[in-house]
């Protein structure tokens, strides 16, 4: 599990790092007003994301070890082309997307869920390393074109990252399809009752992920409402320099959910949990340390001029960061174990605050009253999180304090 651990938190440094790359390179080509556009794009792209995981999503993690997978990828594929139809349509004309990109919209969110299903099935069958690896092509591909497209063809528009998109993912979806293909026997295609668990245990996790995501993005509807897209794109940019704070979670996180995917041993699956919180902890405190203490001037050096209110910004999403962290060891365990219902109403109850605060602190205080509305509503919807895994794992709440001893402690009894 070590091992899995540190190649996954290697990969997402990558990745991040390779993300940091690509939003420094479309900021300084496109501005505040472009990378709005952009940050509008990559939102209904994840707003058709969520639906379509409904059957297509990380519920395959869970089902993958259980089900032929025939059974599952097919319903999963016509549900993607379903969604990334109709849901591209009601974004366009609800005027939640710019209108020009609706057809763009469809086909990129087809070719990313296709990806995503065959991610997932890598991931369900622990293949981390696989899993990795398209991950990280994914992001180097996008730079690749983008770098083509802007330095040297010198085609400076939100057209270029678009064109870039298309490439990336499918070139990602047609190696991870060769990869799927090693786990897919001949045999019955449909099964109505695989459907229903798919789409009965997909319906728990996607709730909490499409909540969740408003709860994450409803603030980008609120600030372009009341402000204008380059502020939009300049709270964007603050949103994806903390959130690249999350490698470590995340990357324990994932490992964290095949394995108790994979396992009926509940002390176990507490136990784990406990020791990931502690250090998840220790290490997003350490990061956000490092991240809060870079003066504004170095942003301004980094980007540009249009967005010197970057520190504001991640200063008041920090607590926020830190709680959505914790979350992500809570939301896996839940997940992992079968009761992803916990999710949901914990996502939900985030997204109350921020339906609450939203419209009150943004149009008030601007971008920081964005961040400090994130802030509270991740911090409340990971404390009912914190308070039912407690109650039902049995763990206790001075397990969750950090110990000199916790590495030692993975290494010496989670190797596997």
């Amino acid at each position: 599990m070590i091992r899995k651990i540190l190649t996954t938190a290697a990969s997402r440094l990558l990745i991040a790092l390779v993300n940091l790359a690509i939003v420094w390179l479309s900021a300084r080509m496109l501005g505040a007003e472009g990378m709005g556009t952009i940050s509008l794009i990559i939102l209904g792209i994840s707003i058709n994301q969520m639906v379509s995981a409904l059957v297509g999503g990380s519920a395959l993690v869970y089902l993958i070890p259980r089900y032929p997978a025939l059974q599952l990828l097919v319903p999963s594929w016509i549900w993607s082309v379903v969604v990334s139809a109709a849901g591209s349509f009601i974004l366009a004309k609800a005027g939640l997307i710019p209108g020009e990109y609706a057809t763009d919209l469809f086909w990129i969110s087809l070719l990313q869920s296709f990806y995503n299903i065959n991610q997932n099935v890598l991931l369900g069958r622990e293949k981390i390393t696989a899993f990795n690896v398209l991950a990280f092509l994914q992001v180097l591909i996008t730079l690749a074109i983008l770098l083509v497209l802007l330095l040297v063809a010198n085609r400076i528009s939100v057209n270029s990252y678009v064109v870039a998109l298309y490439v990336s993912y499918a070139s990602v979806l047609l190696a991870g399809s060769v990869l799927v293909a090693g786990f897919v026997s001949r045999g019955k295609w449909w099964n109505p009752e695989v459907f229903r668990q798919a789409f009965r245990f997909g319906g728990y996790l996607q709730a909490a992920s499409f909540l969740q995501l408003f709860n994450y993005r409803l603030s980008y509807y609120i600030i372009e409402k009341y402000f204008d897209r380059a502020t939009l794109g300049v709270f964007s940019i603050g949103v994806q320099i903390s959130e690249s704070v999350w490698i470590i979670s995340k990357s324990i996180a994932m490992v964290q959910y095949a394995r108790i995917s994979n396992t009926t041993d509940r002390d176990y699956a507490r136990e784990i949990t406990s020791v990931f919180i502690r250090i998840t902890g220790l290490l997003t405190i350490a990061m956000l340390a490092v991240l809060l203490l870079l003066p504004n001037d170095f942003f301004v050096f980094v980007f540009r001029s249009d967005f010197s209110n970057l520190h504001q910004v991640i200063l008041s999403l920090s607590p926020g960061i830190f709680a959505v962290a914790v979350s992500l060891m809570l939301s896996h365990y839940f997940s992992g174990s079968g009761m992803p219902w916990h999710n949901t109403i914990s996502s939900g109850i985030g997204l109350i605050f921020t339906l609450i605060l939203g419209f009150t602190l943004i149009p008030r205080y601007g971008l920081t009253g964005a961040g400090v509305v994130a802030s509270v509503a991740y911090t409340a919807g990971m404390m009912y999180q914190l308070l039912v895994y407690l109650r039902i794992s049995g763990a206790r709440w001075k397990d969750l304090g950090i110990r000199m001893s916790d590495f030692r402690a993975m290494k010496a009894h989670f190797e596997k």
